[in-house]
């Protein structure tokens, strides 16, 4: 079932979607469908209507993740290509520092660009490019740890559940209340293999879905996602 394999976006304006994916080394493979040497493909598809990027507590997408050598110079890249990112936020998981930031492409499309001193191999290891494949998508959801559970009873691997609250993250997702506790996991496939899907949770605050009419609307695994997932296919 995982990894990711597709990325499905719809596009107001699919055009400025394609020159979007494409700072970060997306190529036109033809029909739309968008891709790295590695990791998930996008697809890019019409819509009628213009997306919005998610914040506070939103439910669904929040992040398509790419890894950067340095986030200062990402940040100037992005600048420099006429995007803008958001506040910048701060992790510290014992000997493991990262600082990311969101970058909200046409109709909200989350790219996440994150500088972390220990990683999982990618295409920052060997390509010339300044960032990597997209290695997870975040997704949010009401219940870590009921969403995580259909996931495992399915064969998904499951990484250590992770908890934090941190004003400098609750001003990087945009959050009402700066230091609200965020709880987090990873899953992946038994080989590790990206594109993973993270799940984030913020306890105590729920928010419904948002719809998914433009931006990314959905994503495409190996088989099908277990029954019951917020996490539409």
């Amino acid at each position: 079932m995982l990894p990711i394999r597709r990325i499905d976006v719809a596009a107001s304006d699919p055009a400025a979607t394609r020159d979007f994916f494409a700072i970060f080394g997306f190529v036109d493979r033809g029909d739309d469908v968008l891709s790295r040497s590695a990791g998930a493909t996008v697809q890019v598809s019409r819509s009628d209507t213009r997306g919005v990027l998610r914040r506070g507590w939103d439910l669904g997408p929040r992040g398509l993740d790419v890894y950067v050598h340095d986030l200062d110079e990402a940040l100037t890249r992005i600048l420099e290509a006429g995007w803008r990112a958001g506040a910048i936020g701060a992790i510290a998981l014992g000997p493991v520092r990262m600082r990311q930031a969101l970058v909200a492409g046409p109709d909200g499309v989350p790219i996440v660009m994150v500088e972390s001193s220990h990683r999982r191999p990618s295409l920052l290891d060997s390509e010339s490019h300044w960032c990597s494949e997209i290695y997870s998508v975040v997704w949010c959801v009401r219940d870590r740890d009921v969403e995580a559970s259909l996931w495992t009873a399915v064969g998904a691997t499951a990484g250590p559940p992770l908890e934090f609250a941190d004003p400098s993250l609750g001003a990087y997702l945009d959050l009402p209340v700066a230091d609200a506790p965020l709880r987090m996991i990873t899953l992946a496939s038994e080989d590790g293999a990206s594109t993973r899907l993270e799940l984030l949770a913020f306890p105590g605050h729920v928010s419904s879905p948002m719809s998914r009419d433009a931006g990314v609307t959905g994503l495409r695994f190996g088989g099908a996602p277990p029954e019951g997932s917020e996490v539409v296919s």
